[in-house]
């Protein structure tokens, strides 16, 4: 099949920009793929721009992304549906699975799959229990780890967050395109803090 195919040219360039770890299980998906069951959102009319943006330090990831583009199911987290953390944040927000629960893919050890949110959008402090890795793939945003000073990321950077770690991400003039990957908990979404110092404890995504 041609998503097979694609998913297969995503996986091969996504693994060796990976920590041993998560490369080691991208490598080892059965990338044999259901019937697609796509499905858009608002965020979506960004997707031609992220995917055609020049100059992206990881322009591998995006020619496989464009041409999965039309199999995607586009989804959101229930936690932020049910309390939107800003009035046009769910216009600018979403995620497709590529492999996982509910993805193209089946996987119970590992999520993988496209983060995007619109331009100028702030993505407040979050945490969940599973270890994440993103991997810029379109858009320069900043991001922050804890307390810590918030980091502009260019297309090509690795981030990694632990179980439990807050984290948060802030859209400069362009969308953001990042592949996602979890591992551990897989079933619980991520759920916004107050903020870092928060013990509100996690409730089930991005």
């Amino acid at each position: 099949m041609l998503i097979d195919r694609h998913l297969g040219a995503f996986a091969g360039a996504l693994a060796p920009l990976l920590p041993a770890d998560f490369a080691a299980t991208v490598r080892a998906l059965d990338l044999a793929s259901a019937p697609p069951a796509p499905r858009r959102l608002p965020v979506c009319r960004f997707w031609d721009r992220v995917v055609a943006a020049e100059g992206a330090g990881n322009g591998p990831l995006l020619a496989p992304l464009a041409a999965l583009g039309p199999s995607l199911r586009w989804v959101q987290n229930p936690n932020y549906v049910a309390a939107p953390p800003s009035p046009d944040f769910l216009e600018n927000y979403g995620y497709a699975v590529l492999a996982g629960p509910g993805g193209l893919v089946a996987s119970d050890v590992l999520a993988l799959g496209v983060l995007m949110l619109g331009p100028g959008i702030h993505y407040p402090t979050h945490r969940h229990p599973a270890v994440e890795i993103y991997v810029v793939a379109s858009g320069e945003a900043e991001w922050q780890k804890g307390e810590a000073p918030w980091r502009c990321q260019p297309p090509g950077t690795v981030i990694r967050h632990e179980s439990m770690m807050p984290h948060a991400t802030r859209t400069l003039a362009e969308p953001l395109l990042a592949a996602y990957l979890w591992r551990g908990d897989l079933a619980t979404h991520a759920r916004i803090i107050a903020s870092p110092a928060d013990s509100t404890p996690a409730s089930p995504g991005l």
